[in-house]
């Protein structure tokens, strides 16, 4: 990545943590606190997690505003943490954090020195440090973008979108209504949704089919407040990105015509200077 070459020159400086025996309630009430989305957990001055927002929203019963209340108030941190913790060292190389982002699936990394978190790496702060570099370095989205990408129509049952998203790998797809862009479905709000019902049922076979019954690709799409253009430079996508808080985004022609979406993997993938996927 040029001239960022280690995870020091990217990562944010918090330093923030969560009490493993701490409740939902009061994680929620520090990530407020904090204006932060993810906290890592210790227990004995080690930290041995990762909480993030998502993980409550998604540990959080889907009945009622009291029992979410009620459950977020009895259950821990540490109950509901990403564990094993994976981080990285303010001296790794940039690239090789990058490809633990990317091939395990994960938002962030605490970095850890000599066991002591000293910061945090992101995608945003990945993103971030990329905006950095010449427009023109890494060429236009065209060259990295998922082309031939499947659609979706605003009024398809959800289950079956959750479905394709699952099965096509990919984290986002572009909505379409009588041949227009009207919408962009994340793959984490259909899985956000799916915890949230699940939440007192337990394991459910076809959990998607179930949880998801009745409900459309409307429901939970979201407007599509940007796209780009095939022929834009790759980082004004990646500034794109960071300015909606968005991992995906439709790849549209000049004349309005969906190409396909440029994911936070394709992203990825043209920072660790590949043409193809890892296999």
């Amino acid at each position: 990545m040029n001239t960022v070459k280690l995870v020091r020159d990217a990562m944010s400086p918090v330093t923030a943590t969560l009490a493993q025996q701490a409740t939902l309630v009061e994680a929620v009430l520090e990530m407020q606190r904090l204006n932060l989305e993810r906290l890592p957990v210790t227990s004995a001055g080690q930290v041995v997690g990762l909480l993030t927002a998502g993980d409550i929203r998604r540990a959080l019963p889907d009945t009622s505003a009291w029992d979410a209340v009620s459950y977020a108030g009895r259950t821990l941190a540490g109950e509901v943490m990403h564990r094993p913790l994976l981080s990285a060292s303010p001296q790794d190389p940039l690239e090789q954090a990058v490809g633990v982002l990317d091939e395990r699936g994960v938002k962030s990394l605490p970095v850890l020195e000599q066991g002591r978190l000293v910061g945090m790496l992101t995608l945003a702060d990945v993103l971030r440090a990329a905006t950095t570099q010449a427009r023109l370095t890494w060429g236009s989205v065209q060259q990295h973008m998922t082309r031939h990408t499947i659609c979706l129509e605003a009024q398809a049952p959800a289950s079956e979108a959750a479905a394709k998203l699952k099965v096509s790998g990919l984290r986002v797809m572009p909505v379409l209504e009588n041949g227009s862009l009207v919408g962009v479905l994340h793959r984490r709000d259909l899985d956000a949704a799916t915890h949230r019902r699940a939440v007192g049922h337990g394991d459910t076979i076809l959990a998607d089919q179930f949880f998801l019954d009745g409900l459309t690709v409307r429901d939970f799409m979201r407007p599509p407040e940007t796209y780009v253009l095939d022929t834009a430079p790759l980082r004004d996508a990646m500034a794109a990105m960071l300015k909606h808080g968005v991992y995906g985004l439709p790849v549209i022609s000049e004349g309005g015509r969906v190409l396909g979406v440029l994911t936070i993997s394709d992203v990825l993938w043209a920072l660790l200077e590949r043409s193809t996927p890892p296999a």
